[in-house]
């Protein structure tokens, strides 16, 4: 308690005097980044954010079926794709027209009619009655006809010698049943129209049902007799039995009465009832005309006129996408995707915390990992989303999709700002989130799994962001023009795969780039481009350490070649032991003259009391961490600022404090010692480490590699048994090889050099004014000259 109060009241003091800043501190604890970085609420909060956003992207993701408002006659505006595995379509008019095929082919049914062949041979009997009475009425000269018979009419066309012979088939009561027998024979087998014989097409099949309901064999059209026809059939059947002369006559007579008998429309009555009942057979036993769409394949394209089939297309696809994309209960879908995306996030923080323990005991890095995780989701739905809207307007194929979604996003920024290993995991999630979007692709987890490892491979050493885009590009579009899907099914790529390709390569390294100066924005990430941009000697501090201490700008132009050297050695990041180094000591532009290496000849410390210079000393590192957060330097160079002398202690005034110590009051050594904390970090190590390595090879008398080393094995020991490395990310085969690079490169800065022989002519004034020379030597001189 004394000794903090004795603290307080000589840093009020000096603060009068003006020899250290009077205004309070930001220290680094009190910082926003600081806070977060000790919350455990924070990270998980970070967590579950990131479980979040991906159940609500895939629980809310639209699946509505699309209304598309077409009507028949219109120009389609846009091309549309089956999203179906595959889309099975019934034609209906090409079923239609099937079945009306069929239906063709079914013979028409005629039914042969008892009325008529009833009617026929009623005829019959009452045409021989007239010619028996036609011929007694010429033989006895009687009118016994009737004159309004309707057979007088067929009977008067008849020329004489017709009549005869007719007149003697009466009287032959044989012939007379022949004729009969083949006219019913006749009047049997269907007697058809003329005019429904013409009316039906050439090739078209007939049935005839007989009397007796019996269906006789399919017959040609052009078999079907007619009445006339048919009563030439009869004619020539009875006039086998003839050998008269007038045989032409006969056969005249014969078929003139028979068509009488006959009848102009015959026997044959077409059976609508049986030939529909046939029809309606052979339809029903005509498949549907069945057209399958594979999935992407379009089902109308963008200016093609709409027609019935068109929507009737459209409309059984709505029906079959709507059974397809069931909509299950909403708590359901939430149930059932969240504890999927729970399963991913336990799997890769288990990995994480075994593999990479300081991620998952930094919030900083948690934070910068899951904020990239969600950037990365929702730049792959958005890009799902943006190719929806764009492929129905530029005939873009659905199949497309699974090439334009940026997967390498994520383990790219990651790669650069986390860890490689970090950046394959968190890829490997997105693309797994990605393939659920796309209904369980499996080609996309392969795919991800794949441009994940290789461009986070491929950025993770990369020094300025022309790099980082470039390696991107080229990577995502080699790969994109690989990976895509025509090779896995057809070994072709389309004229458009390059063109997707490229566009993927693009809109990747475009938004990698955007989403890395975010994420370095947000959490002030030290990636090697933006540490690398800090090394250049016009930053402001630098620059004023050159012109205001110059010494210390040496110093840490000195100690940042040997922070640097090492950590290659031992295969740590040698950027950031650079940019740290070069900051590290930017405290001392408070009151530069008090620091020996800017004021050698002047000891500012002469008239000081040893606590007041261990005061002005120690300062340097809470000034330095102060104009750190002012000028929004990164956390490393921060951590560098304020841990590269731990604990340690100033030796030379707690010396002093001793010597000049009447034994009053005792020396305090917590009054000497910075305010740490201890190094972490193993570039922040070798920044300590180079520092205090530097500083002592400047009192070397006559400096060797032998003394040089024993120098350097010396202080590190010594930080060791001074606690200083406890908490150290380092281990005792890395010293050994710290030890050996700093003891190499200090050997090469205090190298020795020749003493070059002195000129005894003007050596104290190399200036002095040069004498006139004789007009002797003058005119020698012209003439040489």
């Amino acid at each position: 308690m004394i000794s903090f109060f004795r603290s307080l009241k000589s840093r009020r003091e000096l603060g009068k005097k003006g020899l250290v800043g009077s205004r309070k501190r930001r220290t680094s604890d009190q910082t926003l980044a600081s806070v977060a970085e000790h919350s455990k609420t924070l990270a998980i909060t970070m967590l579950i954010a990131i479980w979040c956003v991906s159940v609500s992207i895939l629980v809310f993701k639209k699946n509505e079926i699309k209304d598309y408002n077409l009507v028949e006659k219109q120009q389609a505006p846009n091309t549309e794709f089956s999203e179906l595995p595959e889309f099975s379509y019934e034609d209906g008019q090409a079923t239609i027209k099937k079945k009306r095929e069929a239906m063709a082919t079914v013979p028409l049914f005629f039914s042969v009619s008892n009325l008529r062949i009833s009617q026929a041979l009623k005829r019959f009997e009452q045409l021989f009655i007239f010619l028996e009475q036609h011929y007694k009425e010429l033989q006895e000269n009687k009118k016994l006809v009737n004159k309004n018979n309707p057979v007088l009419k067929v009977i008067e066309k008849i020329p004489p010698a017709g009549l005869t012979a007719l007149y003697q088939l009466v009287e032959n009561p044989a012939q007379k049943k022949n004729y009969q027998n083949r006219l019913f024979l006749v009047l049997a087998n269907g007697v058809m129209s003329r005019e429904d014989k013409e009316n039906l097409k050439l090739k078209q099949k007939i049935r005839v049902i007989d009397v007796k309901d019996r269906r006789k064999q399919p017959r040609e059209l052009v078999e079907m007799a007619t009445p006339e026809t048919a009563a030439e059939e009869v004619a020539d059947g009875i006039l086998k039995y003839y050998s008269s002369n007038d045989r032409d006559v006969f056969r005249k007579a014969l078929i003139a009465i028979t068509l009488y008998l006959i009848g102009p429309k015959g026997d044959l009555e077409f059976n609508n009832t049986v030939t529909q009942a046939e029809r309606d057979i052979a339809a029903g036993k005509v498949d549907p005309v069945i057209v399958r769409y594979r999935k992407d394949q379009p089902l109308i394209l963008k200016g093609q006129i709409i027609t019935a089939r068109d929507l009737d297309i459209l409309r059984q696809y709505q029906i079959q996408l709507k059974e397809s994309t069931k909509q299950i209960e909403l708590w359901e879908r939430l149930l059932r995707i969240g504890l999927i995306c729970l399963f991913l996030m336990v799997i890769t923080g288990i990995y994480i915390y075994h593999i990479h323990p300081e991620v998952a005991s930094s919030n900083q890095k948690i934070w910068v990992t899951g904020t990239t995780v969600i950037f990365g989701i929702l730049v792959n739905y958005g890009s799902l989303e943006l190719f929806d809207f764009l492929s129905p307007i530029l005939n873009l194929l659905p199949h497309f999709a699974n090439d334009i979604i940026p997967l390498a996003v994520v383990s790219a920024v990651l790669s650069v700002t986390v860890g490689f290993r970090v950046a394959v995991y968190a890829g490997f999630f997105t693309s797994v989130i990605a393939a659920m979007m796309l209904n369980g692709s499996f080609n996309m987890v392969m795919n991800g799994m794949l441009v994940s490892c290789l461009v986070g491979f491929a950025v993770r050493h990369s020094l300025n962001y022309k790099s980082f885009f470039f390696r991107i590009l080229i990577l995502v579009s080699i790969l994109s023009l690989m990976l895509n899907d025509q090779l896995y099914t057809n070994f072709q790529f389309s004229e458009w795969t390059p063109v997707y390709a490229f566009a993927n390569g693009i809109g990747t390294a475009i938004l990698a780039l955007i989403i890395l100066f975010v994420v370095e924005f947000l959490f002030n990430i030290s990636t090697n481009m933006a540490l690398l941009a800090l090394c250049d000697y016009n930053h402001p501090l630098l620059k004023r350490l050159q012109m205001e201490a110059p010494g210390t700008f040496h110093h840490s132009l000195m100690v940042a070649t040997l922070a640097e050297q090492a950590a290659i050695a031992i295969g740590v990041n040698p950027i950031k032991a650079r940019v740290g180094a070069l900051f590290h000591d930017i405290g001392k532009l408070i009151k530069p003259e008090y620091f020996t290496e800017n004021n050698a000849a002047d000891d500012k410390h002469r008239e000081l009391h040893p606590r007041m210079s261990s005061l002005i000393i120690l300062n340097h590192v809470k000034e330095g961490v102060d104009m750190a957060i002012k000028y929004k330097l990164k956390k490393i160079i921060r951590d560098a600022i304020e841990q590269h002398h731990g604990t340690d202690m100033v030796f030379y005034f707690y010396k002093r404090a001793l010597e000049e110590n009447n034994g009053d009051t005792p020396v305090a050594e917590g009054e000497y010692r910075y305010s740490g904390p201890l190094p972490v970090e193993k570039e922040v190590v070798l920044i300590g480490l180079a520092d205090v390595c530097e500083a002592a090879s400047r009192s070397l008398q006559k400096p060797t590699p032998a003394k040089i080393e024993a120098m350097v094995w010396e202080l590190l020991r010594k930080r060791v048994r001074d606690r200083q490395m406890d908490k150290a990310r380092i281990t005792l085969a890395e010293l050994g090889t710290i030890r050996d690079s700093f003891s190499k490169t200090l050997s090469t800065m205090l190298h020795g050099r020749i003493a070059y022989p002195k000129d005894n002519n003007n050596e104290d004034d190399l200036f002095v004014a040069g004498t006139k020379v004789p007009p002797a030597e003058a005119k020698t001189t012209e003439e040489t000259d």
